[in-house]
């Protein structure tokens, strides 16, 4: 599934792209056309969220034969054991290397436990995938079990509540589910009916709700002054974009045949430190720097190639290996030649 890895590198893009231009926005005039622009650019970027939530359940829902226990270990060992790395060298960084010492390791371990640090608080959607990786194998049961026309009553619905979540507030009033439509499931389910239950037609649906989607936000970020409650995440605008950009990569990658690496889904966990600490404070630039757009590029281009740079060490040596003693004795399911 080549695709797969250029969405990932294309979400990895967008994380960076977000916290770029979020901060540019935050330094011009608000309403002015540089604001909105960059709004609207925000906007976009904004999809990588449910692109990477949707990844995971495009790669993990279709399994089967794959026993529990060895889906946690190999899960842990691709996801919890970078978060703990990258969790230390943030606190580390900030705090100082004590941390490393046995003395706090039951105070640290705690501190992962409780959520993302005041260092990186972009950890939270790792901390979301987590708990969707918990609840995998309950559904990979349910839609090995389930028909089609079942599952898609099921996407449906989950559409719905969203829906509700998103404008009922509009109305005064508030959702009392909104902890279901809030909890990233739709996107997870989504991943995986995009890349395996989906027609053409059902495509073309997608794409086009996508490409209106993304010009009704732009619109209302132009015409109203409050509307990040109403487009962002699990908002079904947001949903429906981020589909049609999952849909167009799957469509047009197998044009490029080249495979890429997996390295680029940790450049997410280092980015935070390398944008506000090694670009801004180390080497000076920020938004300004060249004007604006100038400026803005720039600091995404250096955060890419040292964020990449940095992950690739790290995944090299340290997390190579930690991995090593969960990856033996797994076992995977053959493919079915028939």
């Amino acid at each position: 599934q080549i695709y797969i890895d250029y969405l990932r590198a294309l979400a990895t893009v967008f994380v960076i792209g977000v916290h770029t231009v979020s901060l540019a926005s935050s330094m011009v005039e608000r309403g002015s056309v540089a604001f909105l622009v960059l709004e609207c650019f925000d906007f976009a970027f904004l999809s990588c969220n449910l692109l990477f939530v949707m990844i995971s359940g495009a790669l993990l829902l279709p399994v089967r034969g794959e026993g529990i226990l060895a889906f946690f270990r190999k899960r842990f060992s691709k996801a919890a054991v970078p978060l703990a790395v990258y969790y230390v060298l943030y606190v580390c960084a900030k705090e100082g290397i004590e941390w490393i010492y046995p003395n706090h390791w039951i105070a640290l371990i705690r501190r992962i436990f409780s959520g993302p640090p005041e260092e990186a608080p972009h950890f939270w959607l790792v901390y979301v995938i987590l708990v969707l990786y918990l609840l995998t194998p309950f559904l990979r049961w349910v839609l090995a079990a389930i028909p089609d026309k079942a599952f898609y009553g099921m996407m449906a619905f989950l559409f719905f509540l969203c829906a509700l979540d998103t404008y009922l507030p509009l109305l005064g009033k508030a959702f009392p589910f909104g902890r279901i439509a809030d909890s990233f499931i739709t996107a997870y389910l989504l991943g995986y009916l995009l890349a395996k239950k989906c027609s053409f037609p059902a495509e073309n649906f997608f794409l086009i709700g996508g490409a209106a989607s993304f010009l009704f936000s732009c619109c209302w970020i132009g015409i109203f002054g409050n509307y990040e409650e109403y487009l962002y995440q699990n908002a079904p605008t947001m949903l429906l974009f981020s589909s049609a950009i999952f849909l167009s990569v799957k469509r047009f990658a197998p044009l490029w045949e080249k495979r890429m690496g997996k390295a680029a889904a940790f450049w997410i966990l280092i980015h935070w430190g390398v944008l506000h600490f090694v670009v801004k404070q180390l080497l000076g630039v920020d938004v300004l720097s060249g004007g604006i757009w100038g400026g803005v590029l720039l600091m995404m281009a250096l955060t890419l190639i040292l964020s990449g740079a940095g992950a690739a060490f790290l995944q090299h040596t340290i997390l190579a290996w930690l991995e090593r003693p969960f990856q033996r004795g797994v076992s995977f399911p053959k493919k079915n030649k028939g």
